[in-house]
């Protein structure tokens, strides 16, 4: 049985490969706030059972293994705060915390019960997908809102951020899984993106428009 430790840098390596690709140790150690000595030892022990692949000075790679536990591990992470939005009375920018904490103790016996409660949700609350039982996801195609340009429309697909305080102003500036919008204005020297929403003008942060995923709806 894995660590709580080990279940998180799996995590991590899963969500920041998703994201970047390839995977290095400096990335890993930013995101999890250890020193690039302390995630160096804890890649090589992952490798050596097999979980990861990492050769010297190359990157961060999940194996096979790695990547249907990793999977598996998000899935539980999604169902519970999708459990603790539509049950439990959480708003989405609040479950960050409490999820942390159950996703190491849940069993697959309750998470496959949690998600027949929940009549099988395909996304969170944040709009990520949920792996299936076996740790497959299906990935949605989207950019991040800051690369869409003015005149061009899109759909918002998730938000991807477990800063709650982040997650709650993008929240309420409006941007919502499912919601849609068109960029009206990018302001140069990394100014705001403008985007027209809700029949309102919306200026945000290229730093928060980069974490806004989003589908096209210009081709």
């Amino acid at each position: 049985m894995l660590s709580e430790s080990s279940e998180m840098y799996l995590q991590a390596v899963f969500r920041l490969s998703e994201k970047n690709g390839e995977v290095t140790i400096g990335q890993i150690a930013e995101a999890m706030g250890h020193s690039v000595s302390t995630v160096s030892e804890k890649v090589r022990r992952l490798t050596d059972q097999g979980l990861l692949v990492h050769e010297w000075r190359e990157g961060v790679a999940l194996s096979e293994e790695g990547e249907r536990v990793a999977g598996k591990l998000l899935r539980k992470r999604r169902l519970i705060e999708t459990f603790l939005v539509r049950m439990a009375g959480y708003l989405p920018y609040e479950v960050h915390e409490d999820a942390c904490r159950l996703e190491h103790v849940i069993s697959e016996r309750l998470t496959e019960a949690m998600d027949k409660m929940l009549d099988y949700p395909v996304r969170d609350p944040h709009g990520h997908p949920i792996p299936s039982s076996d740790g497959k996801l299906n990935k949605k195609d989207t950019v991040p809102l800051s690369t869409i340009g003015p005149g061009k429309q899109a759909k918002v697909s998730a938000i991807c951020t477990t800063d709650a305080e982040m997650m709650k102003y993008i929240d309420d500036l409006g941007f919502k899984p499912d919601s849609t919008c068109m960029v009206v204005e990018k302001a140069p020297f990394d100014g705001p993106v403008t985007v027209a929403m809700n029949g309102k003008k919306v200026p945000i942060a290229v730093s928060l428009a980069s974490l806004v995923e989003v589908e096209p709806l210009d081709r």
